[in-house]
């Protein structure tokens, strides 16, 4: 393997064989690392050793899950979201698709990985690699994947009503980056890697939701292993209760930036104010409870608390529609009414309406009688109480991580190296 031995790694079962040593390339948003995290920590748990290139404010949480975090450089802001212009936006999304290359290059220099898994927003600096190695790449999906059939990109472009901005080709901070790029690749030697083909179908995927909930899944191949998300098997020990003889509603607006959030869930819980319904709020770290002004007697606020604790018994969902906390909510058979913002929400959104999971609410919508039909609707209709009780046994079939860390082996196994100290090793080169 490269030059190195693989070190005997204690198997999962009779046929799992050696360990393996598999490298992770993250993007900075907790809604891309989490969905991956239970089938890292399950290869880890099989005897493989897995190293996760990750930006420092997620360290910990990677390393937590039984594996060693590696940090790299990130610019990305993950904290604020993105607000500026396009062409900003863009530009940002380039540079930390190149980021970790010289933390990866010194951590795994000398350490080659057998195999190489990337977020689908971080997949240049690991693909660059892998060609450069001679190692097989898989990428991690924790929304929508992408193939010949449908384009996630493509579908939020169709989502956005908001004014088109056009991007100058020519601009100054194209080529500032493009040079960058260019003294970067050099000082690796991964100037001259030949180019791949483009698009997911060229490789292998673990995507985390089922393929149910797919857009045209019908359009997938074996090249797409949907796995499901991650699931909080948490048996319930206590914890969060609700008050005796209530109707539970859970309310998030998750971990991503939006501009309107403490109005929009000012008007959600005024909305729900003095209804039958015991409103369970979760505000993270964007909204303080001060914002909120004075609650009603049905509302409870926690800055954190865990959603299993809430959904296990809860009837309704009031969400953002991220793919996170849809998965969550399909997991323990919660219909949801969806108050998307970002363009990767709003198709989400639609298609969990479109399955019948939900219904969609836009946060323009006229106020508090949407909102209020909207959970009277997915809380007293058989239609959707029948589709949700389906797609949480499509969730619960799919596999989650023990069938993620299968799709990682088998490639694995596909892909066999010689492990003879005298094979060959392919170097890159720090000039």
């Amino acid at each position: 393997m490269n030059g190195r031995a693989a070190r005997a790694g204690a198997p999962h079962r009779q046929g799992h064989g050696r360990q393996r040593h598999i490298a992770v390339f993250t993007f900075p948003a907790y809604a891309h690392i989490a969905p991956a995290l239970p089938t890292l920590t399950e290869l880890v748990r099989r005897g493989h050793r897995v190293t996760c290139l990750v930006a420092e404010p997620f360290a910990d949480m990677v390393g937590e899950a039984g594996v060693e975090p590696v940090v790299y450089e990130s610019g990305f802001p993950w904290a604020d979201g993105l607000t500026g212009p396009v062409l900003e936006t863009v530009l940002t999304f380039f540079e930390e698709a190149i980021a970790p290359l010289p933390a990866a290059v010194a951590r795994l220099g000398a350490d080659r990985p057998d195999l190489l898994a990337h977020d689908l927003a971080a997949s240049e600096g690991a693909r660059l690699l892998g060609r450069a190695w001679g190692v097989p790449v898989l990428q991690l999906c924790p929304t929508m994947a992408s193939g010949p059939g449908f384009s996630m990109s493509r579908a939020q472009a169709e989502e956005d009503t908001g004014p088109r901005e056009r991007i100058d080709p020519e601009h100054p901070s194209i080529a500032e980056f493009v040079a960058r790029k260019a003294r970067l690749l050099a000082e690796y030697g991964l100037d001259d890697v030949p180019p791949e083909s483009a698009g997911p179908e060229h490789g292998d995927n673990v995507v985390f939701l089922p393929k149910a909930f797919q857009i045209a899944p019908e359009t997938f191949d074996e090249r797409f292993a949907f796995v499901g998300p991650r699931l909080d098997d948490v048996p319930d020990t206590g914890g969060w209760q609700p008050p005796a003889g209530s109707r539970v509603l859970l309310l998030s607006l998750g971990s991503s930036y939006t501009p309107d959030q403490a109005a929009f869930l000012r008007l959600c819980i005024g909305a729900l104010a003095g209804t039958p319904w015991h409103v369970v709020v979760t505000l993270g770290r964007r909204v303080t409870v001060e914002e909120l002004g004075p609650l009603p007697g049905n509302v409870e606020v926690h800055q954190w608390l865990r959603h299993p604790e809430v959904l296990r018994h809860a009837a309704a969902f009031l969400t953002h529609a991220g793919m996170g906390s849809v998965m969550e909510s399909l997991s323990y058979g919660v219909p949801m009414v969806l108050v998307p913002y970002h363009v990767d929400q709003r198709v989400i959104a639609r298609r969990a309406a479109e399955l019948d999971l939900g219904r969609v609410v836009p946060r323009g919508a006229g106020g508090a009688e949407p909102l209020r039909a909207a959970v009277d609707e997915v809380t007293s209709s058989p239609r959707i109480s029948t589709a949700v009780a389906a797609m949480r046994r499509q969730v619960h079939a799919a596999g989650g991580a023990v069938r993620g860390a299968d799709v990682f082996e088998s490639l694995l196994r596909r892909s066999e190296r010689p492990s003879s100290p005298n094979a060959p090793a392919t170097e890159v080169t720090h000039s």
